[in-house]
């Protein structure tokens, strides 16, 4: 159910649905993507904020964060920040979806360690794929093989 803190699962416990947790400071956005991608296969979490977020990311879990980096209260970044900084959450992999779409805010979404940088408008089946990539296993050759 979007928007609601699911049970954990125990540790080396592959998801039955990949758990994604969807920040943004505007409810009508956050609704969307959460209600995609569960539509797409994937259990949700929702958070409006950058406290939240870390919050939620603690204490359920997720397998991938989506967030814009424009939040109330504190930037994205300084969610990056929080999330890296935390031994609970530094490796869920990150997806920022903003409408700030300059380069210098790519480039430091890239340092920040963000697995993708999506522009808004961001279409939903979009989203859900960029989702499913970054949580894709890496093949066993590697790269391109």
């Amino acid at each position: 159910m979007p928007g609601s803190i699911g049970r954990r699962r125990p540790p080396n416990t592959p998801p039955a649905r990949p758990r994604v947790l969807v920040v943004d400071g505007h409810q009508d956005t956050r609704e969307m993507y959460a209600t995609a991608l569960s539509h797409f296969g994937f259990e949700t979490v929702t958070a409006d904020d950058a406290a939240r977020a870390v919050e939620r990311a603690r204490a359920t879990r997720p397998d991938l964060i989506v967030t814009e980096v424009a939040l109330p209260q504190h930037d994205g970044f300084r969610l990056l920040d929080d999330l890296k900084r935390d031994a609970w959450t530094r490796a869920i992999p990150v997806i920022v979806v903003t409408s700030l779409v300059e380069s210098a805010v790519r480039e430091r979404a890239g340092r920040a360690g963000c697995a993708a940088v999506l522009g808004k408008p961001c279409l939903p089946e979009d989203l859900a794929r960029a989702v499913r990539t970054v949580l894709a296993p890496p093949h066993p050759l590697g790269p391109g093989r």
